[in-house]
């Protein structure tokens, strides 16, 4: 049996939530980008240790400052190197999960362009998250960010329960 999914205006609104989300982070913008986040989110990637976003930052980070503080080590990483980051988002599905909250699929593609460079593609992820209503808008309560690198991170039945749990 297919999953219950939403109608075409929260999908839109959906969609306008990560469009302003990644462009906040593309540009660099990381404590408005930390805002889109609730107080406590966890966030969590499933990558190889480079790839975790400067590469210092630990997997997994409880709570808006936590993973603000490995963005910012990422985007400053970037700023230095004079390399520019793109994300792509796509293939979205959303399904209501009760009190208001949705749960998300997506891909998306990270493209980054050195200095004086040619566009490449950096990163093909796969994430999941749990979003909340706040006010007029959306907050990520968890994510769950696997990279395609990772065999099997982001597949199975186990992955999905995992993802609804918010106490991990």
């Amino acid at each position: 049996m297919a999953p219950q999914t939403v109608d075409g205006p929260l999908f839109d609104e959906i969609q306008r939530f990560y469009a302003t989300q990644v462009r906040l982070l593309g540009e660099g913008d990381v404590d408005r980008w930390a805002l889109t986040f609730t107080e406590d989110a966890l966030f969590e990637q499933e990558a190889p240790a480079d790839k975790v976003f400067a590469g210092n930052a630990p997997p997994v980070r409880r709570g808006r400052a936590a993973i603000a503080a490995a963005a910012r080590g990422a985007v400053g990483e970037r700023r230095a190197d004079g390399r520019v980051r793109r994300y792509l988002i796509g293939m979205l599905t959303v399904q209501p999960i009760g009190d208001g909250a949705v749960r998300t699929r997506y891909n998306a593609l990270l493209v980054q362009t050195p200095r004086g460079g040619r566009a490449e593609l950096h990163l093909s992820t796969t994430g999941r998250d749990e979003l909340v209503r706040h006010d007029d808008g959306w907050l990520v309560r968890h994510r769950v960010n696997s990279h395609d690198s990772v065999a099997g991170s982001h597949t199975g039945p186990e992955q999905e329960e995992h993802h609804g749990r918010s106490d991990t």
